[in-house]
């Protein structure tokens, strides 16, 4: 691990450009129609029930990453093996990322660029970044955030003042019912985004006043959730449930069909620039995670060793995993979530909770 300190307010920055991203552009909740912003109330409190669980497995070993203590936990052997899996699924996560952003980007405006060449631009920046350290990439999410907060008000307020919403389009609530709901967001809105803010028990050893690192992720939610519900009510108002539910990317397509004054023509490209600097910030913190876990648990020295290797194999994840965007939404929408999120992100720290708490029980009778 690198010697480097982060503070609350820049965990706090991270936490909320982490959760927002991937959720505001992609049909987050889509299949609960108009009732999409309330699976994302559900998923943030759901969210916030697993940072629980996450963070009392974190105090165990405050001082140490979640690959690290699964060694410490669970024996060297099987330890190891949950914590390579951790690995794995980050690295997974940061290709199928990178895959995601990249697939908007030639989709709305670089329709003539390979595209492999998106994957390794985007790819390259965030590894330049990592090389510098992770306060770097704090310090440079403090600094973005400023400028997305003044873009994404500026377009919303645009969005709202056109004329589009039409809050009708929100009715009738609760239409399919509260089982269709908590379907949809158990595990759904669930596990993605709010329980992929395991990635943060990878960085926790590095905030400089852990006693507030429970109280700033809990925050970090729901500000998120609550940003996350209101872009959905605002998508399914200006596009209605049906084509809400039809579009990939519902956010780019509001922004599309604001209309009637000259200043607002390509109000999409702004919010493609926008959420490509923000997936900026959740490609880099997977690939972090996944250089901090892969040195620790091969014993190297330093992490930066594995930037170019572990790039590469990133590169080529994100060309490999899908053949379409079909096969790709599908893999996230039905593999990912029930085959490796669940246990990835309830199961495991289930199990190492319950076997810490054991230990720790032992040792305070002995």
């Amino acid at each position: 691990m690198e010697k480097a300190k982060i503070s609350p307010r820049q965990l706090l920055i991270l936490v909320f450009m982490f959760e927002i991203v991937s959720a505001i552009i992609s049909g987050f909740g889509a299949e609960a129609k108009q009732d999409a912003w309330i699976t994302a109330i559900i998923g943030m409190l759901g969210g916030i029930c697993l940072f629980l669980l996450y963070h009392r497995l974190s105090l165990f070993y405050p001082d140490l990453p979640l690959t690290e203590y699964a060694k410490k936990i669970l024996g060297p052997v099987v330890g190891r093996v949950v914590a390579l899996l951790y690995v794995v699924y980050f690295l997974f996560n940061g290709s199928f990322v990178i895959r995601d952003f990249a697939s908007m980007a030639v989709s709305f405006v670089f329709a003539q660029t390979p595209f492999l060449v998106i994957i390794a631009l985007m790819l390259v920046t965030v590894m330049y970044v990592i090389g510098k350290g992770i306060e770097v990439l704090s310090r440079t999410a403090e600094l973005f955030f400023a400028v997305l907060f003044l873009v994404s008000t500026t377009g919303l307020t645009l969005i709202l003042t056109s004329g589009n919403v039409d809050l009708q389009n929100l009715r009738p609530v609760l239409e399919e019912g509260w089982f269709t709901i908590l379907k949809q967001s158990i595990p759904g809105t669930v596990v993605f985004p709010f329980g992929e803010v395991i990635v943060f028990l990878m960085l926790f050893p590095y905030v400089d006043k852990p006693q507030q690192v429970k109280k700033t992720v809990i925050t970090g939610l729901l500000i998120s959730g609550c940003f996350i519900a209101f872009i959905m009510m605002i998508n399914v108002s200006v596009l209605g449930a049906d084509l809400f539910t039809r579009t990939q990317y519902p956010l780019l397509t509001t922004s599309q069909l604001i209309e009637g004054k000259a200043f607002l023509e390509r109000l999409d490209a702004l919010f493609l620039v926008t959420a490509i600097v923000g997936g900026f910030f959740r490609i880099g913190l997977f690939l972090y995670a996944t250089l901090i876990g892969a040195a620790t648990l091969f014993g190297i020295p330093s992490y930066r060793k594995l930037i170019i290797p572990v790039g590469m194999v990133m590169f080529i994840c994100s060309l490999a995993m899908a053949s379409n965007n079909v096969e790709f939404n599908y893999t996230g929408s039905r593999i990912v979530r029930y085959y490796v999120q669940i246990p990835i992100l309830v199961i495991f720290p289930l199990i190492l909770l319950l076997v810490g708490w054991i230990q720790e029980k032992k040792k305070s009778a002995s």
